[in-house]
């Protein structure tokens, strides 16, 4: 029988999996190559937490990215600067 922490680990591993690939899905619609991502899945082993690291990127990658956030905040009528 599982125990509440390796429920608990499992739930939150699978939440991570879950954005990540959503994450992944949406970066690749939108053009935007972040060959780093990826689920750091030791973090999570000792807090409970696992974390999505976001690696390096170029730049122009970056810019491609604030480029999408803006426009995207913009639609819901945030204000960027």
């Amino acid at each position: 029988m599982p125990t509440p922490l390796s429920r608990h680990l499992a739930d939150a591993k699978s939440h991570a999996a879950d954005v990540l690939d959503d994450l992944l899905a949406l970066l690749h619609l939108a053009g935007i190559p972040l060959p780093s991502v990826g689920v750091d899945w030791q973090s999570g082993q000792a807090t409970g937490v696992f974390l999505i690291d976001l690696g390096a990127a170029r730049p122009d990658v970056v810019e491609r990215l604030v480029t999408v956030l803006r426009v995207g905040l913009n639609s819901m009528g945030q204000q960027s600067r």
